[in-house]
């Protein structure tokens, strides 16, 4: 029986125009293997998850990058939540269980049974997904790389016992159905996100307590972190998010307060529950200052807020 990542490769080999490559786990040996032998020019387009408990665990690999750099035409994305395999190789896609791992495709002496199924790139539900993939998706470059890495190597240092654990909290259902694309932190005082991923409920207000449980639920933290830890945790995982990478690009010009709430107010969160854009903006704000600190910075020159990037910041 012909080996998944046998079936794979084969179809690179043979794609004329556009790869793309979605799968939350994706280890370097495997991504170079499959992409060694494609035709110069092909677009490729990968699309995976990075959360610091996979990597650690070694189930995926940050280095991945700097493969996807390797070629002038591709590109690498992340979305958090992601669960999905899908595999498309101009018309031929394929879906399923494997993920671009040795197990995952056949390549190890230990391999999982795994499933991929050949369906009709036409398929209007393919469609939607690749669009949906799309719309909640951040795109990698040196700048994130960077600080996803520093993350690891402070995780590291920390001796955790694998497996980690992420606490099950349970989202207020008003709020349980906004989109990835569309999220931003509800809980006024940032600092007060550690008192309650550390359960400590009855030192927060009524208000502080049910904002903190939602953000710590769309944020989905693994247990027992210090509160250092904790913090680079949070801010790296912020720069996942749609609307703050937007909001990234958008402050790279120092930007006062009030361009900054428009902006918002152009964004996917202009549809939130009781939207208020100069609220959002000032918890946000709160937010990057406390969790990023030395990614942006706030001044107030002659009353006016002004708000920017740090351009000779390393992570």
């Amino acid at each position: 029986m012909t080996k998944i990542g046998e079936k794979l490769e084969n179809l690179a080999l043979k794609t004329q125009i556009h790869i793309l490559l979605v799968a939350p786990f994706i280890k370097v040996a495997v991504l170079t293997q499959l992409l060694a032998n494609i035709k110069p020019g092909v677009k490729i387009v990968c699309l995976t998850r990075w959360l610091p408990e996979d990597i650690l665990k070694g189930v995926c690999d940050l280095e991945i990058w700097e493969v996807i750099k390797t070629f002038p035409t591709a590109s690498l994305w992340l979305r958090s939540d992601l669960h999905a395999k899908y595999y498309r190789f101009d018309g031929n896609c394929l879906v399923g269980s494997a993920n671009l791992t040795a197990k995952g495709l056949g390549y190890s002496s230990l391999s999982n049974l795994e499933l991929l199924v050949q369906l009709p790139v036409s398929d209007c539900e393919l469609q939607k997904f690749e669009q949906e993939l799309f719309n909640g998706a951040i795109q990698v470059n040196d700048d994130y790389f960077r600080e996803f890495q520093q993350l690891i190597i402070q995780l590291r240092q920390e001796n955790f016992s694998l497996p980690l654990t992420t606490p099950e909290l349970v989202i207020d259902s008003s709020v349980s159905s906004i989109s990835l694309e569309a999220w931003l932190p509800t809980l006024r005082n940032p600092e007060e996100l550690y008192i309650a991923y550390c359960g400590d409920w009855e030192n927060l207000t009524t208000l502080a307590r049910e904002t903190a449980k939602n953000d710590l639920g769309y944020l989905s933290i693994v247990a027992n972190l210090s509160k250092n830890t904790f913090k680079a945790y949070i801010g790296a995982m912020l720069l996942q998010k749609p609307i703050i990478q937007q909001l990234d690009v958008f402050v790279n010009t120092p930007q006062r307060f009030g361009a900054v709430s428009d902006f918002l107010a152009s964004l996917p969160c202009k549809n939130l529950p009781n939207f208020d854009p100069k609220r959002a903006w000032q918890t946000l704000m709160r937010w990057l200052l406390y969790f990023l600190p030395h990614r942006y910075t706030l001044s107030v020159p002659r009353y006016s807020e002004i708000f920017s990037r740090v351009h000779n910041y390393d992570p």
